[in-house]
């Protein structure tokens, strides 16, 4: 039978996002895993500097002082949805290289994104976050849909 150990899951703070964490939570505390929840930030000075504008144009800005909170919000859904091992870190760089090279960082074997920008105009011409891990990542990765949301 195929079980998962480590799963891993980004998040912004936003409605959409904390609703995988919710999943990827759920998902742990079904196989028995460590769940890695992961929130990129960025500096002034850091790697805002070396984005491009389309991809400034996608990106909501959060902060480090913004980045713990958003973790601590998603350590109360972990422990809501009885997630055995927890595990929070907060990078600073582009969503979605943070979260492949966390994944990989920590052994991660499934990665869990919510699906937001998947189906706008933007994403399809730019690229979207989720996306460009579903495309990058050597592990699983498990799309959440969250139209329920009313945002993707």
């Amino acid at each position: 039978m195929h079980s998962y150990t480590s799963i891993a899951v980004g998040t912004d703070g936003s409605a959409t996002s904390l609703m995988a964490v919710r999943v990827a939570a759920s998902l742990a505390r079904v196989y028995g895993a460590t769940l890695t929840v992961i929130c990129a930030h960025y500096s002034a000075s850091g790697s805002m500097l070396n984005a491009t504008n389309a991809e400034l144009s996608k990106i909501d800005i959060v902060s480090d002082s913004e980045a713990r909170d958003i973790l601590d919000s998603a350590r109360k859904i972990a422990e809501e949805e009885e997630a055995p091992e927890v595990r929070l870190t907060t990078r600073e760089g582009q969503p979605a290289q943070v979260l492949l090279e966390a994944a990989q960082e920590f052994g991660v074997d499934l990665l869990v994104v919510g699906n937001k920008g998947m189906r706008s105009l933007a994403g399809r011409f730019f690229g979207n976050i989720p996306g460009n891990v579903a495309k990058k990542a050597p592990v699983d990765v498990m799309l959440v849909d969250t139209r329920s949301q009313g945002h993707a």
